[in-house]
Parts: structure tokens; C-alpha cells; sequence
């Protein structure tokens, strides 16, 4: 299902249907898969998006171009699909590290030199970072929660978690954010800060993206169907409602829960056959929950490409 109005890029969309028809066995290793023409016919789309979705599959070694013939899932006899694309971005690393051994000998150093000098760069790079402070703003704690958790899954450094309200009314002083080394927040709320005048230099904004599985369940319920919405602050609630409107199904009943406490969430629970809880909320929402009640855990994550940008900035960064 490819949703134009949702804030997604479609081609993302395009490669995400790609992947799971890959995981459910529709296209099976080394199959070959439609032509970009087909696929653009098939999911009403230009064939332009498909292409760009396809170039990303073919560099990240999910899908391979065969001259003549096609594109093809890549056939693996033992390795999973995350170290097929492992194994390309490991081969890219490999030639990077290539030239820059010629360039070093070049220069008169040795390969062991080189490895000597490199060796020694990291461990400076990594302790360097790790001193440095991000500061993630976003208007609604659990998506600035599972922003800075991405972050730290990726680069060590201390994440500090500030909502936009909270700077915008003054509860959190400017001077905090001026205090980190790089304040990072998504580009809906990039002109919100700009507007503050202190933090330019070090602001950076990110692609931040629905959880794609969940906005599809989303937009599978049955209009004016009453849909519980499960988390611990309000904001998440409003954001829900925003991406609804966005990608026009605004038609579902929301009903969130003014209070946590066990008892009275164990009746909302009950009284919702269709939940959506933020992932802070999910383990306790699935112990009262039925096996006949659906549970959509909904979130924003950070696109790769912003993560990489983002690790690449704060290499670069760190002294």
C-alpha cells in the first residue's frame, strides 16, 4: 500500500513493500522481480520512484541487475539479507581504505604505518565523541526518547532530551542547548528553532518518518471505528491525530486515556478492541490485552540517511 499524503517519501514506501514481499517469500532468493515499468503500473506511482527505489536496494546488495535479463533478488546460500547489505557497505568501506593506503604511501608511510596511524586516529575519534552533547528537541517525549535511543544504538555520545514547549515557554533556558555541541531536531520543527536566534551554528535538522507497518494498520481500520490511544503524555495523542489528517483518514474515533493508573487502565483496555500504544507502553498494554484486540505500537524513527549524516557530523565534530 503506497499512502501519498503521509509524509513519507514514496520511494522509501516503495522500497519497504519491496523488502517485506522479499521476507514474505513473494519474491524468493534469486527470483526475478517486475521491471520498474510494472512495478510503477502495479502500485500507481511514477516509474522515476521506483527507479530511485531500486538503486538503493541494488547498492545496499538486496537486489542485483542482471545485463539482458533484469533485476533479481540477490541469491545467498547462508547469509541473511542484513549481511547482504553488510557485506556491500563493507566492501564500499574496503575501497575507501584502499585509497587512502595509496595516498599514504605516497606520502612516504609504510602499510604499517598506516594501519599504526589509523589505529590510533579512531581511538582519539571515539573518545572524542563520546565527550560530546546532543541535544534532541521534538514536541513530544516519546518520539524525542526513541530519537536519542537510535542515536545511541549508533554513535556514543550524551543525548539530552528537550521538548520544544518546553524551550519555546522557557522551562528549559537557551542556554542549555547552547551549552551541547549539536542540537538535532526533525525538519518540521527546524524553523521553530532557527527562529530562536542562538542555536543556528549547531542546528541540524533530520528526516523523521512514521513506523510504516503501523500507519498501514492505521489506515486499515474501519472509518468511525473507536481507537484507544495509549501513552503518557498528550502530545503523542495530538501527533497521532496530525498524521491521521495528513494522509486523510481522519475518520477514526481516538480516545486517549487520562489516566495511567493500573485499574483504570485495565477498563480502557478492555473496552477497545483497536489500541495504539507508544513502545514504552506495549509491554504493560499486551499483559491486559486480549488475543482478539489489535495492538498498533506507533513511533517516528530517524531515516538512515539521517543517521548517517548525523554520525558523520559529529566524527568531524569531535577534537
Amino acid at each position: 500500500m503506497i499512502l501519498h499524503r503521509m509524509g513519507i517519501p514514496i520511494y522509501l514506501q516503495v522500497k519497504t513493500h519491496i523488502l517485506d514481499k522479499i521476507k514474505a517469500g513473494d519474491f524468493s532468493s534469486g527470483s526475478k522481480i517486475p521491471t520498474e515499468r510494472e512495478l510503477a503500473a502495479e502500485l500507481g506511482i511514477s516509474r522515476n520512484t521506483v527507479s530511485a527505489a531500486y538503486k538503493e536496494l541494488l547498492l545496499e546488495g538486496v537486489l542485483e541487475a542482471r545485463q539482458g535479463r533484469g533485476t533479481f533478488v540477490k541469491a545467498e546460500s547462508s547469509a541473511s539479507e542484513d549481511d547482504s547489505v553488510a557485506g556491500s557497505k563493507r566492501d564500499r568501506l574496503a575501497k575507501i581504505i584502499d585509497d587512502a593506503m595509496a595516498k599514504a604511501s605516497e606520502l612516504g608511510f609504510t602499510v604499517e604505518q598506516f594501519a599504526a596511524i589509523t589505529h590510533i586516529r579512531a581511538q582519539i575519534k571515539t573518545m572524542a565523541v563520546r565527550t560530546l552533547r546532543v541535544a534532541i528537541v521534538d514536541c513530544t517525549a516519546e518520539f524525542t526518547h526513541r530519537f536519542a535511543t537510535q542515536i545511541s544504538q549508533h554513535i556514543a555520545v550524551h543525548c539530552e532530551e528537550v521538548l520544544l514547549a518546553d524551550v519555546e515557554q522557557g522551562k528549559v533556558p537557551i542556554e542549555l542547548l547552547q551549552a551541547c555541541d549539536l542540537v538535532v531536531t526533525t525538519m518540521e520543527h527546524h524553523a521553530a528553532l532557527l527562529r530562536l536566534h542562538a542555536v543556528d551554528h549547531k542546528l541540524m535538522a533530520i528526516a523523521a518518518i512514521p513506523r510504516l507497518e503501523a500507519v498501514i494498520q492505521l489506515a486499515r481500520i474501519s472509518h468511525n471505528q473507536a481507537v484507544g490511544v495509549i501513552a503518557k503524555s498528550n502530545d503523542y495523542f495530538r501527533a497521532i491525530k496530525r498524521l491521521l489528517s495528513r494522509i486523510n483518514v481522519g475518520a477514526l474515533q481516538l480516545e486517549p486515556i487520562s489516566s495511567l493508573e493500573k485499574e483504570a487502565l485495565r477498563r480502557f483496555v478492555d473496552s477497545h478492541s483497536v489500541l495504539v500504544v507508544s513502545e514504552e507502553m506495549e509491554a504493560a498494554v499486551r499483559q491486559l490485552a486480549g488475543d482478539n484486540q489489535e495492538i498498533i505500537v506507533f513511533t517516528y524513527e530517524i531515516d538512515q540517511g539521517s543517521i548517517n549524516q548525523l554520525m558523520a557530523r559529529l566524527v568531524i565534530q569531535a577534537q
